[in-house]
């Protein structure tokens, strides 16, 4: 892992490392050209930064002068499809380094995510095959937090003065508060878990009910973030 907020030639390193390595150690890609596994990266970090707003050309530079890919760009992808096509040429360290510099071009100490780009960033933690808190951990590393602004969908810990939220927040309930939000009874193991969070989730992912009526996608929003700080507070308690 890179330590938190390190200088941006380490991230220009790593970015590039993960687009030109055709030879993981951890897996057995299969074989693809680099620009087109480039092409892939780029478009999935294009999709995601325009998740949180930021404009095509923004979202262009960003990817070419902090990453170093210069590949070709598909817009309007399915993220959680895009991943997984990434996943089956990629090693297991490029798909680890391309989950992480994702939150690094998104992740800020003093700006929450919104949450409609958080749920990008989950279909890509699951997409590329990351079926445990992989992205809690980058959460907790980076230092960051999750909230739509504007839909007022904050969750109930945050603070209440100006619209602030503390930032990454431990989750001090019990487990039996957790796995009630998640529907789950008894004491259920990791998989458990992460099955009853991906049927929840997918019931209340943004994209539902994106450009419903405010009311609408407010309430979604706050659902999605309580059973995602639910599931990402119950991973970090039981261990297997």
């Amino acid at each position: 892992m890179i330590a938190a907020g390190g200088a941006i030639a380490i991230a220009v390193t790593i970015a590039i490392a993960f687009v030109q390595r055709e030879n993981g150690v951890h897996a057995e890609p299969v074989a693809m050209p680099a620009t087109e596994r480039d092409r892939i990266a780029a478009s999935i970090l294009f999709q995601l930064l325009r998740a949180g707003g930021t404009s095509g050309d923004e979202a262009l530079r960003a990817i070419r002068r902090r990453a170093g890919i210069a590949a070709s760009v598909t817009p309007d992808i399915d993220i959680a499809n895009w991943a997984e096509a990434f996943a089956r040429v990629a090693s297991r360290e490029q798909r680890e380094n391309l989950l992480e510099f994702a939150v690094q071009l998104i992740a800020t100490k003093d700006r929450p995510v919104p949450v409609h780009q958080y749920a990008a960033l989950l279909d890509l933690n699951f997409g590329l095959g990351f079926q445990t808190d992989s992205l809690a951990r980058l959460r907790e590393l980076y230092r960051f937090d999750y909230i739509d602004h504007a839909k007022d969908a904050r969750p109930r810990d945050a603070g209440r003065g100006a619209g602030s939220l503390p930032l990454f927040v431990r989750d001090t309930r019990s487990s039996a508060e957790l796995l009630q939000i998640l529907g789950i009874e008894g004491s259920p193991n990791r998989q458990a878990i992460v099955t009853a969070y991906r049927r929840l989730a997918a019931q209340h992912h943004p994209d539902r009910v994106f450009g419903q009526s405010d009311e609408v996608q407010a309430a979604a929003a706050a659902r999605f973030i309580e059973i995602t700080r639910a599931y990402e507070a119950l991973l970090a308690m039981v261990r297997e």
